[in-house]
C-alpha cells in the first residue's frame, strides 16, 4: 500500500467522524432550541392571560374612578349652589305618612271570595 492511499483512507474515516459528531451536535441543538421554544410559547400564552386579567381589573377601576369623579362633580356643584344660593329646597311628604300619598292596601281573601274574584278551579277527586 502506498502512503497517498493510506493518507486518503485516514481522511476520509475523520472526515466522516467529523460529519457524524456535527449531526449528533446538531440534532441535540435542534432538541434544546424546540424545547426553548414550546417553554417560550407557554411563557407568552401566560403573559397574555396575565394582561388579560390586568386589562379587565384596569377596566374596572377606570368605571369607579369615573364614578368617583361624577360624584364629586356632583358634590362641588351642590356645594357651589350652596355658597351662592342657586337652589331650592323642596321637601316631599313621605308614602304613609299624613299629608303623604297613601299605600294602597291589598283586599283579604274573604273579600275577594265576596267580590267573585279570581278563584281556582276544583280539582278532580
Amino acid at each position: 500500500m502506498k502512503f497517498e492511499t493510506v493518507m486518503y483512507g485516514v481522511f476520509a474515516g475523520l472526515s466522516w467522524l467529523i460529519v457524524i459528531l456535527v449531526l449528533v451536535q446538531l440534532s441535540r441543538f435542534l432538541k434544546k432550541f424546540d424545547k426553548g421554544s414550546h417553554d417560550l410559547e407557554a411563557n407568552i400564552i401566560s403573559m397574555a392571560e396575565q394582561l388579560r386579567k390586568m386589562q379587565t381589573t384596569l377596566a374596572e377601576l377606570l368605571i369607579e374612578q369615573r364614578r368617583v369623579t361624577r360624584l364629586t362633580v356632583e358634590g362641588l356643584d351642590l356645594k357651589k349652589a350652596e355658597m351662592t344660593g342657586e337652589f331650592e329646597i323642596v321637601e316631599e311628604p313621605l308614602p304613609g305618612t299624613p299629608g303623604g300619598p297613601q299605600i294602597p292596601e291589598h283586599p283579604s281573601i274573604s273579600e275577594l271570595k265576596q267580590q267573585n274574584g279570581p278563584h281556582f278551579p276544583e280539582l278532580m277527586k
